[in-house]
């Protein structure tokens, strides 16, 4: 008696076996690169909020700089960082009491609030760019920025520029007299992912 019964041949048996893996295997690649695009949009994003941390500190900084009605004439001059202690140094008369530019090291006494008084030290030091705090306090001398901190790797150059009305963007530390910035340009250069990328950041001067 005659089956009505029908099944598959070995032929179509393999046959969508090969299907199902090669399936797999398209499957797998579009997970891949799902999960590398997103790795790479998370270090993206990783970046681009420690640059705008960065520059929001800067910003901070500076806008909470000492005005001479609060420094001494004794106290607004600021020697580089690698010798707080040295006299004779001459104030970068462009910039604020409180605002000291020495490349590639920015010195701010600012607030620290309660009435108290803080020194902020920016440099770059080899490729990385630091931050230093030193403790706040109500007298003067203030005490000296202590151990820095690394903020930005992968740093090519740090660098500050005044802006004086008429006259443009100039170096901090030209001498122009009765002439005053009312704003600082910090530039950024780093070295990213094989290619060099420049961040600047305008602070107007209160």
């Amino acid at each position: 008696m005659p089956s009505n019964q029908h099944g598959f041949t070995l032929i179509e048996v393999l046959i969508a076996l090969a299907l199902m893996a090669l399936l797999s295997i398209i499957s797998w690649q579009a997970l891949d690169v799902v999960q590398r695009s997103s790795e790479r949009l998370n270090a993206s994003t990783h970046d681009t909020l420690a640059l705008a941390r960065v520059l929001g500190q800067l910003e901070q900084d500076i806008s909470q700089h000492a005005t001479a009605g609060i420094l001494p004439q004794s106290a607004q001059t600021h020697p580089p960082v690698t010798d707080p202690s040295s006299p004779d140094v001459p104030d970068s008369s462009l910039l604020p009491p409180g605002i000291h530019w020495s490349s590639p090291v920015l010195t701010i006494l600012r607030s620290a609030h309660d009435g108290k008084w803080q020194q902020v030290i920016w440099g770059q030091l080899g490729q990385t760019l630091q931050r230093a705090v030193g403790p706040a306090s109500h007298t003067l001398p203030l005490p000296p920025a202590q151990a820095s901190q690394e903020v930005l790797q992968q740093i090519k150059s740090f660098s500050v520029r005044a802006w004086i009305p008429g006259q443009g963007w100039t170096a901090p530390d030209t001498t122009i007299s009765q002439l005053a910035a009312t704003g600082l340009e910090i530039t950024i250069v780093r070295e990213h992912r094989q290619q060099t990328e420049t961040y600047r950041k305008v602070v107007l001067l209160p």
